[in-house]
């Protein structure tokens, strides 16, 4: 078992980060949490982009070039605590022992609004199986950003997701089906 990085980064025209470490360049500081958690997040797709810039497209069937989470995340306190879970599974046959399927507790949660809508950072602890049978537990995971951009979120809602695990996985893209909703408490 080994521990491993998930984040999920992504409002466009914000000054956020394109990698969790800021020892990196290219590591901007991210936008504080607001003081009093006015929403959680709820959210579930597609994506099959490799980098934001990718947009929305699909790739083809029998590429299985491509990503499908769901998840909830909320705060439970005046702080950054917070509670729900995150499931992401890599179904691309290419990466990381034939792909992957993470399941995550959420234990933190920092809402703030991003120019295009509400956004959230979460992190927490979780466990997943590669493909070819490989476990792996223990893993730390972070959502740097996922956005509630506009209704339908195909297109538009964005998440990254990046996993330090598998030597650096990534996928940092638009929303090619699926929606992250926004509720307000």
């Amino acid at each position: 078992t080994g521990a491993a990085l998930a984040t999920a980064v992504g409002c466009r025209d914000t000054a956020i980060p394109t990698s969790p470490n800021p020892g990196d360049p290219s590591f901007h500081e991210y936008p504080p949490p607001t003081e009093q958690p006015t929403f959680r997040l709820t959210g579930g797709g597609r994506v099959d982009g490799h980098t934001h810039a990718d947009g929305a497209r699909k790739n083809t069937p029998e590429s299985h070039d491509f990503a499908t989470f769901g998840f909830q995340a909320r705060p439970t306190g005046t702080g950054d605590e917070g509670s729900g879970n995150i499931t992401w599974v890599e179904h691309n046959p290419d990466a990381f022992g034939g792909g992957f399927t993470f399941h995550g507790r959420v234990e933190v949660f920092a809402p703030f609004e991003g120019e295009e809508g509400d956004c959230a950072t979460f992190s927490g602890t979780g466990r997943g199986r590669t493909r070819d049978g490989t476990p792996f537990d223990g893993v730390a995971f972070t959502v740097l950003h996922a956005c509630d951009v506009r209704e339908p979120g195909r297109g538009a809602d964005h998440i990254e997701i990046v996993i330090e695990e598998f030597g650096f996985y990534t996928r940092d893209a638009l929303l090619s089906g699926g929606n992250i909703q926004s509720h307000r408490l």
